[in-house]
């Protein structure tokens, strides 16, 4: 749960009180121990619960308790809302942002949670002063911390609260009296009216891939920018070994530049840890994805990666070598891409496999069927059978970009790959683009990467 801390204000000690805590009557001598408890209390402080929308600004039509100061939409003054009695219950709009304020006290603590999935608490929100000027909070302690600023009136969540949903905010406020007062509220979000959009993954329940495969999201349409730091914040990847002890693996999401389909990619920094499971969840039904449209379902999957299998191919040494949890086990002869159709530097990732295939190409204006054909790129780049270059595989690069084997070795490589195999070109003349793939991912340099993620 995310816990927002701040200091609280010193308690206030009124002269009088001082005064006469240092003078007590003869008639009295209990007035020293009485006098000096009779610290001047401060009154409960007011609680507000508001929706915004995504500037920060409060809504207008937020309903307003008597005599308290109306909501207004000027961003330069603090969000303010619906005073609440703790224990209450308040209705807001999907696609808005749940805001808290507090008059007489300063904020200490806050936390969001969102009933249906509990894990999602990690909401740093933003702070503002009493004029309604954003406070820097410090960076996070940890995944779900964060230390608010002083001075500290008001809060905003970060993210736009998801339809038919439940929403637990919580918080305590500090008095000028040095006391805690504890606040709670629910927020019910209205039923969705937007148009689903469909949020699929190309990998299925139980499959074994290999070290270099991306998770992938697909969505049915462009996932707004806007919209894209909602729905990143509510995937989680947790990786296991294969007795179920927890794995630190770094990764991130990122989105990929596509049009007018969004695809929404996770990859570790480093491969996949061999023989471990992978755990995806991604409960995006009812959350915002673009204007009058939300996500149609949840999504849940596990995986497991195999063992870690690397190709290496040069066109230098015209080599390919095959290695498997760190031990060689295959050294094959091959030609490569030629000097007016090289193969592409880079990692590759094995996409699919096809015992028999046609491949043609306009450009070099040929359609010839192939045996044991591994595709690797979107390019055309294909690991396959080539017994017409047999004699100069080993010495001289003549295809048109594929990996070229012999038949028998063409079927042993094919009968071991899996998907997510990374495949490594290297020594040619051109290198992979991180464009015309469905799997570029690796292309990408790691803090290249990073900045694709909506959370960045």
């Amino acid at each position: 749960m995310s816990r927002l801390k701040s200091t609280g204000a010193v308690a206030a000690v009124s002269a009088l009180a001082l005064l006469a805590a240092c003078t007590p009557t003869n008639s009295d001598p209990d007035a020293t121990r009485k006098d000096s408890a009779t610290t001047e209390a401060s009154p409960a402080p007011t609680f507000r619960v508001g929706a915004v929308d995504d500037t920060g600004k409060a809504e207008k039509t937020a309903a307003e308790a008597p005599g308290s100061p109306s909501a207004t939409a000027d961003p330069s003054q603090a969000p303010t809302g619906e005073t609440v009695a703790s224990g209450s219950s308040v209705d807001v709009k999907a696609g808005k942002r749940i805001s808290l304020s507090v008059e007489g006290a300063t904020l200490k603590d806050v936390t969001i949670t969102d009933t249906d999935y509990p894990r999602i608490s990690a909401d740093p929100g933003t702070f503002f002063d009493e004029a309604g000027t954003v406070i820097e909070a410090e960076d996070p302690v940890d995944d779900t911390t964060v230390s608010a600023p002083d001075g500290s009136a008001s809060w905003v969540s970060d993210f736009d609260l998801v339809a038919s949903s439940t929403y637990e905010v919580t918080a305590t406020a500090t008095t000028p009296d040095g006391k805690d007062h504890d606040f709670t509220a629910s927020a019910t979000v209205d039923d969705s009216d937007g148009d689903p959009m469909a949020v699929r993954t190309v990998l299925s329940d139980d499959q074994t891939v290999g070290v270099a495969a991306p998770i992938i999201l697909s969505f049915g349409s462009t996932v707004e920018k806007k919209y894209r730091d909602d729905v990143e914040h509510r995937l989680s990847v947790d990786v296991t070994d294969m007795d179920g002890k927890k794995r630190e693996v770094e990764g991130s999401w990122a989105w990929l530049p596509d049009d007018p389909q969004s695809r929404l990619h996770f990859r570790p920094k480093e491969y996949w840890p061999a023989h471990s499971k992978v755990s995806v969840d991604a409960p995006l039904k009812n959350v915002p994805t673009a204007k009058g449209r939300v996500g149609e379902n949840d999504l849940t999957l596990d995986f497991e990666i195999g063992r870690e299998q690397i190709t290496e191919a040069s066109a230098k040494t015209h080599r390919m070598v095959v290695t498997r949890d760190g031990k060689e086990v295959m050294d094959f002869p091959t030609s490569l891409g030629s000097a007016k159709a090289p193969s592409y530097n880079g990692v590759h990732v094995v996409m699919s496999k096809h015992s028999d295939y046609t491949m043609t190409s306009a450009r070099w204006g040929y359609t010839t069927p192939v045996k044991w054909a591994v595709r690797i790129h979107n390019n055309g780049e294909f690991v396959h059978a080539a017994p017409w270059s047999a004699g100069v595989q080993g010495s001289q690069n003549v295809s048109h970009g594929c990996i070229n084997l012999t038949t028998k070795r063409a079927k042993e490589y094919y009968d071991s790959a899996i998907y997510g195999d990374p495949v490594i070109v290297k020594d040619s003349s051109v290198d992979l683009s991180t464009e015309d793939s469905d799997i570029s991912d690796w292309v990408y340099d790691w803090e290249d990467w990073k900045k694709m993620s909506a959370l960045s």
